[in-house]
């Protein structure tokens, strides 16, 4: 039997990350208060960015399931680093109250990293659902350069992009959880010898 593999964990915290994106922004979008949302969703983002960073640690220093696969190392470590040093920030920004212009730039330049890995999963075929997994990362890429529009906007214009984002991180969320789902199983059945 392999050793752990822990991309499963990953994809869990960028599913929980998009759940609670969408709820945040959702909240934002039907009007609420932004300083008391960020007061709230700020520490669960913050937490979530800490325990990314134990899992892109984990990432790196795991055999994956037993056998060395460097591109997915390169795909997930990369972007769950960036991810988890995002949401470390974001959390901090939003419980502090401060303006999302600064972190929105970063934000932007990592949604490219993010396209691009979607670009890397199609071209190559990576993971078992290539299309699926690179839904996750496009959307995720999306997300991040969207906060910069977010964060210059007016703010009567501020409730279109919340809906917007919402929307383009319930996709992120949907593929992070579908990939991961089929991966848990698939992992699984790899490290007991049953295929899958």
């Amino acid at each position: 039997m392999g050793s752990y593999n822990p991309l499963v964990f990953v994809l869990g915290l960028v599913t929980a990350a998009g759940v609670s994106g969408v709820a945040y922004l959702l909240a934002v979008a039907r009007g609420g208060d932004e300083k008391a949302l960020g007061r709230l969703y700020g520490p669960l983002f913050f937490t979530l960015g800490v325990f990314s960073l134990g899992a892109v640690a984990q990432l790196y220093w795991t055999n994956w399931a037993g056998r060395p696969v460097p591109q997915y190392t390169e795909l997930f470590g990369v972007a769950t680093g960036l991810f988890a040093f995002m949401m470390v920030l974001a959390g901090f920004y939003l419980y502090q109250g401060l303006e999302l212009k600064a972190l929105a730039w970063p934000s932007a330049f990592l949604g490219l990293y993010l396209l691009q890995g979607a670009r890397a999963v199609l071209d190559f075929g990576l993971t078992r659902n290539p299309p699926l997994t690179a839904l996750m990362w496009g959307a995720a890429g999306l997300a991040s350069i969207g906060i910069l529009f977010y964060a210059y906007s007016r703010p009567e214009a501020r409730r279109t992009w919340a809906y917007l984002g919402a929307l383009v991180l319930a996709l992120m969320a949907l593929g992070a959880f579908l990939t991961g789902f089929m991966a848990y199983y698939g992992h699984i059945a790899s490290a007991v010898g049953g295929g899958g």
